[in-house]
């Protein structure tokens, strides 16, 4: 019971100091993880090696009863009861004696039973000699003192007289020895058996020993089992933990790294490796939290002025916007772009250009109040988000055009770049905003319109956001989305006006675009062509109508009637200069197999202010192939004389501005004249577009002008109208004119 009671306190005591280790006793995470394995392994090779020694001890103590047994009780048991056999022997040799007819008659036998009793009584003497050694035990003792008296006496009066009968053949005296053997005999097996049976239960109280020590030796080995099972187990549990529950914090930390949670606390609480691991976790987590502040800075700040970027300027635009949902105060967006910035880029190189970025945004810094953000968009745009102005619309436009004058007036300070003084300027766009009514996109889309306003009306200025500007530039981008898929809708259209000489007689047309939209309805050319020309739809456009003029050219070749007709395409600047310029021209009339000398390019004076050179290879290419030029609108822009003769062109077209007022005003009149001489001494055709009344026409037949155009002759008309006109207005030269051919525009 106080076993069973001492194992019930360890098995209690061991759940308590588990209950108190938990998470694994700090003494484990002082260990590495190999030298706690390996006392793991030490502690049960010594678990078993103990429980081994007990199972020894045991088998020792039984082996140790066992020999108690079979030598110091079962040796003496043997030894009385061989005295009693010895005993017992020689009372039938001294029975064997009586018979003396028996001994008479043999000879010899007399004495082989005195040698045999005298044998006996020797094996008797050592017997009891040997027993006698080993009393320890005072009833044993007090039995064997009586036993040995009694022995004494059977030897003297028993064994010894019939010995010495025997060999003196006393035959007559051997009765009287043998009655006494018979009688001590019998008296003397009491006291043997006495004996016998003390050993008896001595063998037994040995025996009955040595089971209860080997049940013992059991029950401890089972106790010692179980308790080295539930100290190793628990040892085993801690050893898990101490691993496992610094692994699982360890997981748990890179899964809020994951997260984006770099400052989670980390727990070193030891020297082994899972500590290592922490450590270098630890120090990982410090590098990620330096590489977020660098990733944050990449990717929320500019990196060459450091100021916000587009991505912080929207999270707070977005934060202004739900801020102004919930109060009355005014709040505005100021876009900021710098004048003429790609001249210093250009002039002063890109790097000179950047330190001039780096000079504004630090001006722009320190003019701005702590609450509001000044960002860079890129570029040479800022961008300027105020907060807290009044609820008021007027004062806070008041207060709002005063910080843009303080902005402009800080940003033409002057700056020195490459060893040059430098002096800004920018253009200002506002956009005011308040109770959430507006998105993101909507609010930099106002700035930006405001901005381009400012610009428009002379830069270095400011602007407020105008609704009615934005609708403009809204329907300006529809049509733009519009012309997109007009050519594939089948929505534009050629329309022909006709140009004829002094006789009347048609000598070809000028090409002019329309565009009708199902939503728009007619757009007029001097809507979507400048919208074309500014999103660079004017090159594809220009394609295609150069495809339809070539094949109305080879459609004309078929009949007598028109098949001396040719044809104006008007050619923007920007087709022009397209890298494929040449490429398509020469790709239409290949395409439709069309008579190049009835194709009449006609292009603008733009053209001699950019690449004269490129200009001058692209004409004279297509002039070998037999296209011939007229230069569009002549004496309304800037004409270089010396570009004008070393262009191959074939003609001039007068510009109906000095038509209109031929009439009445001689200085138009001078002028059209001045252009006609000149043209005629460079061997260059005269057209005069913008003839409307019959007094103009014969002014200009007087100036000498061989051709006209305008609606005095025809308005331009879809190609069925143009030629039904052809065929009852006007006649056409049968053979090639000689007269200067016609040129084209867009907006006719």
């Amino acid at each position: 019971m106080r076993a069973h009671h001492a194992r019930r306190s360890c098995l209690g005591w061991l759940r308590r100091l588990a209950r108190r280790w938990q998470g694994g006793h700090p003494l484990f995470s002082r260990l590495r993880i190999g030298t706690r394995l390996a006392w793991m392994m030490a502690l049960a090779m010594l678990v078993a090696v103990l429980l081994a020694a007990a199972g020894i001890s045991g088998l020792a103590a039984s082996q140790d009863s066992l020999r108690l047994v079979y030598e110091d009780r079962m040796k003496p048991v043997r030894a009385l009861a061989q005295i009693s056999h010895l005993m017992l022997s020689n009372r039938l040799q001294l029975q064997i004696a009586l018979d003396e007819g028996a001994i008479v008659h043999r000879p010899g036998a007399a004495d082989a039973v005195a040698e045999e009793l005298a044998h006996n009584m020797e094996a008797i003497n050592a017997l009891w000699a040997a027993y006698q050694g080993n009393l320890d035990d005072a009833q044993e003792r007090a039995l064997a003192q009586r036993f040995a008296s009694r022995r004494d006496q059977y030897v003297q009066e028993a064994v010894l007289p019939a010995i010495t009968a025997l060999r003196t053949r006393a035959y007559h005296d051997i009765g009287r020895p043998a009655s006494r053997a018979h009688a001590l005999y019998e008296r003397a097996q009491p006291d043997i058996q006495a004996l016998i049976n003390l050993q008896f239960d001595a063998a037994q109280a040995a025996y009955s020993a040595g089971v209860q020590r080997y049940q013992q030796t059991y029950r401890g080995a089972v106790g010692a089992l179980v308790l080295a099972m539930a100290v190793l187990t628990l040892l085993g549990v801690l050893l898990i933990r101490s691993i496992v529950g610094p692994l699982r914090h360890v997981i748990k930390v890179f899964r809020h790294i994951e997260n984006g949670k770099l400052d989670t606390p980390i727990r070193i609480r030891g020297k082994d490796e899972i500590s290592a691991v922490m450590r270098a976790l630890q120090a990982l987590q410090r590098k990620l939290r330096a590489n977020e502040k660098a990733i944050d800075q990449l990717v929320y700040y500019d990196p060459l002025t450091h100021l916000p970027n587009r991505r912080l300027l929207r999270e707070r635009l977005h934060s202004a916007l739900e801020a102004s949902g919930r109060d009355h105060r005014h709040r505005a967006v100021l876009l900021l772009d710098l004048d003429n910035f790609k001249t210093v880029n250009d002039t002063l190189g890109h790097e000179v250009g950047d330190q001039l970025l780096v000079d504004i945004a630090q001006r722009l810094r320190g003019a701005v109040r702590a609450s509001d953000t000044i960002a860079r968009l890129g570029g040479d745009e800022f961008v300027i988000l105020v907060d807290d102005l009044p609820p008021q619309q007027t004062c806070a436009k008041e207060e709002l055009g005063a910080m843009a004058q303080q902005l402009l007036a800080l940003l033409q300070k002057p700056s020195r770049l490459a060893n040059q003084v430098h002096r800004s300027s920018a253009s200002i766009g506002i956009s005011l905003f308040r109770h959430n009514n507006t998105t993101i996109k909507e609010l930099l889309k106002r700035a930006d319109v405001a901005m381009y306003q400012a610009k428009n009306t002379g830069r270095n200025g400011f602007c407020f956001f105008d609704p009615a500007l934005q609708a403009r530039l809204e329907h300006r981008m529809s049509l733009q989305d519009a012309l997109h898929g007009a050519i594939d809708a089948g929505q534009l259209q050629l329309h022909f006006q006709v140009q004829v000489n002094a006789q009347r007689q048609a000598t070809g047309a000028e090409v002019l675009l329309r565009w009708t939209h199902p939503h728009f309805g007619s757009v007029s050319p001097a809507q979507f062509i400048p919208v074309a020309e500014e999103s660079g739809l004017i090159v594809p456009l220009g394609e295609w109508v150069l495809q339809q003029a070539c094949m109305q050219l080879k459609r004309w070749e078929s009949h007598a009637s028109t098949q001396a007709l040719v044809l104006a395409v008007n050619v923007s600047a920007r087709q022009f200069a397209h890298p494929n310029f040449l490429v398509q021209v020469q790709n239409a009339l290949a395409h439709t197999t069309a008579n190049p000398a009835r194709l009449v390019l006609e292009l603008t004076e733009s053209l001699m202010l950019h690449d004269i050179a490129d200009t001058i290879h692209k004409m004279q290419t297509l002039r070998r192939q037999g296209v011939r030029f007229a230069l569009d609108d002549f004496g309304t822009g800037y004409s270089s004389l010396t570009h004008l003769k070393r262009l191959p062109l074939h003609q001039l077209k007068i510009d109906g501005s000095f038509v209109q007022d031929i009439v009445t005003e001689p200085s138009d009149a001078a002028i059209v004249q001045t252009i006609i001489g000149m043209a005629d001494n460079l061997g260059l055709d005269v057209i005069a577009e913008g003839v409307e009344t019959e007094d103009q026409r014969q002014a200009l037949l007087h100036l000498g002008c061989p051709l006209f155009q305008g609606y005095l002759l025809s308005r331009p008309l879809p190609l069925a109208q143009f030629e039904h006109w052809l065929a009852h207005h006007a006649s056409v030269p049968t053979a090639p004119s000689n007269a200067p051919q016609p040129a084209a525009a867009w907006a006719g």
